[in-house]
C-alpha cells in the first residue's frame, strides 16, 4: 500500500486557515474597539472571546473567499431581564456604518466586508447573557423582527465546548485530529451545495471526529520515532461515519439517517435540521468517499491515486509521482 502522508501534508498546509490570521485580528480588533466606543448608554458591560472553528484551529479558507471569525460577547446580564433582539441591537447599532452590511442573524450578529459587491470577511457576533441565577450561558436567538415565538435566550456553553473538544487529545495526536477534521472540511466544500442546510455543518463533523476518530500512528520499536498516518485515520473514521447512518422511518418517510448530538449544554442533535433527502445525499456522498478511499488502498501507481484524492477533495489535493517514475512515459 502507498503511502500519502507527504501529499495529505501538502494538501493540509494548502487548505488550513492560520490560527491568528493577520487580517481577521485585525479586522476583529477595529470591530470590537468601534462596539466599545459607540455602543448604547443602556447597554451594560461585556467581555468577549474567540468561539468557533478559529478558535478551535480547524479553520479553512473558504472557497468563496468569504473568511470568517466567530467572536463571542457576553454581556453582563440576567436573560429574564433583557429581550435577546434589544442586546442584539445594542451591538448592530453600535456597528451600523463600519460597513455596508450589518446584519442581525438569527444566532448572531454579522459585519460583512465586501469588495466590488464580493464578500471578503465577515465577523459574527454571538450575543450572550452571562449574568444569570443558574450560572448558565445563553444566546440571544432570533432576527430584527422575529415573533415572540422565534425571539428567545437557549442555554448555550461555547467556551465548555471549545474545551471539551481541545481536551480530547493532546500535542501531535491533537494536529492529527484537526487534520483530518480540515480534510474532511474541505471534502464538504468540493462536494456539497453551499445553499442553505444541504450540507453537514462544520461542526457536525467536528463532532463525528470527535466522537469516532482514532489516532493513527506507529512507533518504531528501537528508534521510538512516531509516524502519523492521515490516509489511515481519515479512511477509517469515514467508515466509522458511514456506518453510523441507520435505514429508519424520519418525519413519516424513511430514509438513510444520522445523528450526532453536542457534547455540551444543549446537546441537540446537530443533523436534526436536515431534510429526509439532504439525509440521503450526506449518506451517499460519504459512502461514495469511503469507497473511494477503499479503492486507492489498493493503488500502486502514486499519480493514478493522487489523481483520484484530488477529484474527491479538490485541485489543493498535489498530484505526485513516484520517484522511480519521473522521467518515464508514466509520469508525463
Amino acid at each position: 500500500m502507498l503511502n500519502f502522508q507527504k501529499e495529505f501534508i501538502a494538501f493540509h498546509n494548502a487548505i488550513k486557515l492560520d490560527d491568528e490570521n493577520e487580517e481577521l485580528v485585525q479586522k476583529r480588533e477595529i470591530l470590537l474597539k468601534k462596539l466599545k466606543d459607540n455602543i448604547s448608554d443602556d447597554a451594560v458591560s461585556f467581555e468577549h472571546f474567540n468561539q468557533g472553528s478559529y478558535a478551535m484551529g480547524t479553520g479553512i479558507k473558504p472557497k468563496d473567499g468569504d473568511y470568517d471569525i466567530d467572536v463571542g460577547l457576553k454581556f453582563n446580564l440576567n436573560k429574564d431581564d433583557y429581550d435577546p433582539i434589544t442586546v442584539k441591537k445594542w451591538v448592530r447599532d453600535a456597528l451600523r456604518g463600519h460597513t455596508k452590511s450589518v446584519e442581525i442573524r438569527r444566532s448572531c450578529v454579522t459585519v460583512t466586508y465586501q469588495q466590488q459587491g464580493e464578500a471578503l470577511y465577515h465577523v459574527d457576533f454571538a450575543v450572550y447573557a452571562a449574568n444569570n441565577s443558574d450560572n448558565e450561558l445563553y444566546i440571544a436567538k432570533g432576527k430584527e423582527n422575529s415573533n415572540d415565538e422565534n425571539r428567545f435566550w437557549e442555554i448555550s456553553c461555547p467556551i465548555e465546548l471549545l474545551k471539551t473538544l481541545k481536551s480530547k487529545y493532546e500535542g501531535d495526536d491533537r494536529a492529527q485530529f484537526r487534520r483530518i477534521i480540515r480534510y474532511l472540511k474541505k471534502w464538504k466544500d468540493v462536494n456539497f451545495s453551499t445553499d442553505g442546510n444541504s450540507a453537514p455543518t462544520g461542526i457536525s463533523l467536528t463532532v463525528l471526529a470527535y466522537d469516532l476518530f482514532n489516532v493513527e500512528k506507529e512507533i518504531d520499536p528501537i528508534t521510538y520515532k512516531i509516524t502519523y498516518d492521515d490516509f489511515a485515520a481519515l479512511y477509517n473514521l469515514v467508515k466509522s461515519i458511514s456506518s453510523k447512518f441507520t435505514y429508519a422511518e424520519r418525519n413519516e418517510e424513511y430514509c438513510y439517517a444520522i445523528s450526532a448530538k453536542l457534547p455540551v449544554k444543549p446537546g441537540n442533535d446537530l443533523f436534526e435540521k436536515m431534510t429526509n433527502k439532504q439525509m440521503d445525499s450526506f449518506y451517499e456522498k460519504i459512502h461514495s468517499l469511503a469507497s473511494v478511499l477503499e479503492e486507492v488502498k489498493n493503488y500502486s501507481n502514486r499519480k493514478e491515486a493522487c489523481t483520484k484524492l484530488a477529484k474527491v477533495f479538490g485541485d489543493d489535493f498535489p498530484v505526485t509521482v513516484d520517484k522511480s517514475l519521473v522521467g518515464s512515459s508514466e509520469s508525463a
